[in-house]
């Protein structure tokens, strides 16, 4: 049995060679002098003013963040839990299924910081954040209340939560590690 298209491949190679050929064997003349430069032109004319671009994504500016704050923890009769809740009327139930909230824990001092994220777990040790409209409750198995040293003055355990509002669905342009209280401090601009 005969290959139908054999014939046909055959001279298209022949044709293709014999073009490659004539191609490589043609030469330019010699290039001629360099010509002289132009005069400048004038300018042209203001052109039209471009159409008012679409709003950009929405920044940091609407994250909202608490001054280090001092808390004092309770303990639940009933269940042994220590807890403490903090006031946030921006805690909307828009804002908990949109939003973002992070609270983080200052375990050194003002001037000597030691930030984690809660919730903040070390051996049976458990600090968590719970939230609802209007409210911030944190969960402690022991009493995790702000402590001020009697002879420095200095506090330790202070609280800051930091409420990023969901105005952008999706961000994947910058990967922050929210857990990390120096990287989201840098990113959101937070001053301390």
């Amino acid at each position: 049995m005969k290959r139908t298209h054999q014939w046909g491949l055959h001279h298209f190679l022949s044709c293709l060679l014999a073009a490659m050929v004539l191609i490589g064997a043609c030469k330019k003349g010699d290039p001629g002098p360099a010509g002289e430069k132009g005069d400048k032109g004038d300018p042209g004319a203001t052109g039209a003013t471009g159409a008012t671009g679409s709003k950009g994504d929405a920044g940091t500016a609407n994250v909202l963040y608490s001054d280090w704050l001092d808390l004092g923890f309770s303990q639940d009769q009933g269940s042994g839990v220590f807890f403490t809740q903090i006031s946030e009327a921006k805690l909307t139930d828009d804002f908990l299924s949109k939003g973002e909230i992070k609270v983080y824990i200052n375990l050194g001092t003002a001037a000597e910081k030691v930030v984690l994220a809660l919730p903040f777990i070390s051996g049976t040790t458990q600090i968590t954040p719970l939230y609802a409209p209007g409210l911030i409750e944190l969960d402690a198995t022991v009493n995790a209340s702000t402590a001020t040293n009697q002879s420095t003055g200095a506090k330790s355990r202070q609280y800051r939560y930091v409420l990023i509002p969901g105005g952008v669905h999706v961000r994947m342009n910058t990967q922050i590690n929210w857990n990390n209280y120096e990287e989201v401090k840098n990113y959101l601009g937070l001053k301390d």
